[in-house]
This record gives C-alpha cells, structure tokens and sequence, in this order.
C-alpha cells in the first residue's frame, strides 16, 4: 500500500536515504535542500510510503489561492512501479477539497521530459511557452 504521510521530528531523516539516477539529479535538489526549503518557505512536506518503508518525497505549498506540487521523487530502486502516480493522486484529493486551493500548479524543467510525461498523464496541462527554461503546468481534473 502507498501513502503520503507528514514529515516531523520523528521521521524526517528517513527520507534523507532517498536517491535518485544521476540524469534525475540535474533536475531535483537533494531532499535536505528541499526540507530546509520547506522550514523557510511556506512549503509542506510529506513522505512517500510503500509497505512501511520511505521510498519518496513530496512537498507542495499554498500562495494565495494557488496551491504548488513542488517536488515529487521516487528512490530510484522503486520507480516504474507506480508509487508516484499514487502519492501525487492523494496530494491532489487533498489540495482539491482544501477550501483555500482554487488551483494546482506545478513546474518543471523544459528539458525533463520524464516531468512533462508524469504530469501529463496526471492531468496538468502546460499553461504556455517556457519561462526561462519552466514550464509551468496547471492540474485539470479529469
């Protein structure tokens, strides 16, 4: 079973283990990047749970009405399973019954093509042109 679950003081460090290929790297921070990120920022992250074991992360922050998926990774010994399309549909039933979040956005690199695909087949779609090389992407439910 896949499920998102909070980040504290209690698990936070479980996800420090998580590693990505190297092509994935020169994409996505390292996850304490992303966690001291979210102490500072208006950012919440979440861990990525499959049978009682961390194998990803995730994080999304809210900025008026607007509400962001800002990093999803999976450890890269349990992609291809499934486990991001599940961590990212229970985020996204999550932000839509927030009262607050009147829109899902996301963005990536133009050159991840890997991004384009995952989100694409989750339901956003690209908002326009790239902005200094970010697509930014818009959460359409199906």
């Amino acid at each position: 079973m896949t499920q998102i679950i909070p980040l504290d003081r209690y698990n936070w460090e479980l996800c420090l283990d998580i590693k990505l290929s190297p092509e994935q790297e020169a994409f996505l921070p390292p996850v304490l990047y992303s966690l001291a990120q979210a102490k500072f920022e208006n950012l919440t992250p979440y861990g990525i749970v499959k049978n009682e074991k961390m194998v990803g992360f995730l994080m999304y922050g809210e900025f008026g009405d607007i509400c962001w998926v800002n990093r999803i990774l999976i450890d890269k010994d349990y992609q291809g399973m499934g486990i991001g399309s599940k961590a990212l549909g229970a985020l996204l039933d999550k932000l839509r019954s927030n009262y607050r979040c009147r829109e899902i956005r996301t963005s990536y690199s133009a050159d991840n093509t890997a991004a384009s695909e995952f989100f694409g087949n989750m339901g956003f779609k690209e908002m326009g042109e790239p902005v200094n090389n970010e697509i930014i992407a818009v959460f359409e439910a199906r």
